[in-house]
């Protein structure tokens, strides 16, 4: 296997971290980092100092760094989405000369930085407390969630085992085991797509080997001897699956889960099967639950249009204010979540400028260009023959099947296929929502919103933003050039409308495209890419039509071409 380089970093070059406590667990004491040194400028992380009397492998905490260091950008991107792994070393002493730990005699690993958990994956509790919003939260009768102020529904509980169990097949198939699976070791988030994130990684098991001793939440103990398999991980996800359905820290009773499907309840129980060896694995789950979501999410379209739901956690869409004395995590030294911060513009480098600016405006992260501006991008490869209409970008968009539009079909000499919304310079296919009475609306705005980018009539473009977006200021006139100067540098096609739902306050619309813009406005972890595949769920109000709110981080996600 070939060497890596994996980052070693001295805790004084971390700024004034011990300000900045966030947890104070058995293992160690977590940290925010405040001045993230050389390759970090600029990232949202947190330091776990080890305890000098705890006992861990520094040898297995650098094969996780060096593990996540290998991965494509894709996978790494994923990871990180979705767990708080190790991204680099904390030592005292000399400056190492072997990349392996123990072979420093005159150094001594102290710990690791990790990224830091954001608000997405908070609840403010009633009277302004702040707690990491675990699934914990999820095993509790409807009344108390209510009290809390979490509304979620089947379709969440599906989505929030479907998310998680993506990961642990993904985290199995690259010799990775969680071993403390418990609900309060993953965090989740209704914000976007409904999300899961794991916290502690440096417990996980990375091929056969541990950083510190395995250990296991009371109530969710396997039966046998050996800890941290992906028999060990099956056992547990089944009994999460029942206990997340029937509302309880205890119970496996399985008939609120078998309500929802059948196929799911059944596998439940062959996870409970004492015999590790006859345990279903992740991969098995998958089909099942995607087969449960799909159904789910009918039913909650179908209600959505009769029943307004609550509200869900009313965090207010302006700039968080931590509490002065955040609450303590329910177990170990896991840290509170915090807002993702506005990175600095740096000079010499347009890329980094736009991406800073990005960042502060829409929440999304590590993803820069100028896909993250608006949240997404734009266009459509379909434009309107000189033999047509008018292709000035007018904002009209026609329907495919819809006659009383009062504009005519782009005259391509072929018929436009069903379920399209087309405007000047876009079309988005919506043909997998078309069941969804909102799905017409939601596609033509887009179509109307894409097609304005992709013609550069970007004052157009930008009259479907909700005048409370935070991704640009929408009364100053230098945000505006801003944003248009970034947008400038693409062309997008090939969208697709392919999920809608709400989440009581939003419609929740999901588009997938193609971009194409100039090297240098590309993802963050990418920014050469002159081409990218888009996944991208937006938040969109609806007082006056649709508009686009923003797209938060957790809902963004994307593959190069």
């Amino acid at each position: 296997m070939s060497e890596v380089t994996v980052p070693w970093v001295l805790p004084d070059k971390l700024g004034t971290y011990t300000a900045h406590k966030l947890g104070d667990g058995g293992q160690g004491i977590v940290y925010g980092v405040p001045d993230p040194p050389g390759k970090f400028a600029g990232e949202y992380l947190a330091y776990k100092e080890y305890r000098p009397t705890e006992a861990y492998d520094s040898d297995v905490l650098y094969d996780m760094v060096c593990f996540r260091q290998r991965l494509s950008t894709a996978d790494r991107a994923y990871l990180d989405e979705r767990l708080t792994w190790p991204l680099a070393l904390v030592y005292l002493g000399d400056t190492p000369t072997d990349p392996r730990p123990s072979r420093n005699p005159r150094s001594r690993v102290v710990g690791f930085l990790m990224r830091r958990v954001t608000q997405d994956y908070e609840l403010r509790m009633p009277g302004g407390e702040v707690k990491l919003q675990a699934l914990e939260f999820l095993l509790n009768p409807d009344g108390y969630m209510t009290r809390v102020g979490l509304y979620v529904d089947d379709a969440h509980r599906v989505e929030l085992l479907l998310d998680q169990a993506r990961t642990l097949d993904w985290l199995h198939r690259r010799g990775v085991t969680v071993g403390d699976l418990s609900p309060k070791n993953v965090l989740f988030t209704l914000r976007g797509q409904a999300r899961c994130r794991f916290i502690d990684c440096d417990s996980m098991r990375y091929t056969g080997k541990d950083v510190l001793k395995q250990v296991e939440t009371t109530g969710w103990e396997v039966p046998e001897p050996e800890k941290a398999t992906v028999a060990s991980d099956s056992w547990k996800f089944g009994l999460l699956a029942a206990r997340v359905f029937n509302r309880d820290q205890d119970s496996p009773d399985l008939g609120p889960l078998r309500a929802v499907s059948t196929e799911l309840a059944q596998l439940a129980s062959l996870a409970q099967n004492r015999d590790p060896q006859r345990r279903p694995p992740m991969s098995e789950w998958l089909t099942r639950l995607e087969l449960a979501h799909n159904r789910v999410k009918r039913t909650r379209r179908a209600t959505a249009h009769t029943t307004q739901p609550p509200a869900p956690n009313p965090t207010p869409a302006g700039p968080y204010r931590p509490q002065p004395q955040p609450a303590p995590p329910p177990q170990g030294f896991t840290f509170p979540a915090q807002p993702q911060p506005r990175r600095p513009a740096r000079s010499g480098s347009t890329g980094n400028r736009v991406a800073g600016w990005l960042l502060g405006a829409v929440l999304v992260g590590g993803l820069v260009g100028y896909a993250a501006t608006h949240m997404d991008s734009t266009g459509a490869s379909a434009s309107p023959s000189s033999g047509g209409p008018s292709a000035t970008a007018t904002g009209d968009v026609h329907t495919s099947g819809d006659s009383d539009t009062g504009v005519s079909t782009p005259d391509s000499g072929e018929d436009t296929p069903s379920d399209r919304a087309v405007a000047p310079g876009a079309t988005v296919d919506y043909s997998q929502v078309a069941d969804d009475p909102e799905a017409e609306d939601v596609a033509a705005m887009f179509a109307r919103f894409f097609g304005a980018i992709n013609k550069h009539d970007y004052d157009t473009a930008l009259d479907h933003y909700d005048p409370g977006t935070s991704v640009v200021n929408l009364g100053s006139k230098s945000a505006r050039n801003q944003w248009k100067d970034v947008m400038s540098t693409t062309q997008d096609s090939d969208f697709v409308l392919s999920d809608l739902s709400s989440d009581g306050t939003y419609t929740l619309a999901t588009v997938n495209f193609t971009s194409h813009q100039d090297a240098g406005y590309g993802p963050a972890s990418s920014p050469s890419d002159t081409c990218d595949q888009w996944t991208v769920t937006y938040q969109l109000t609806d007082s006056n039509g649709y508009r686009i709110y923003k797209a938060p981080r957790d809902g963004v996600s994307y593959t190069s071409c």
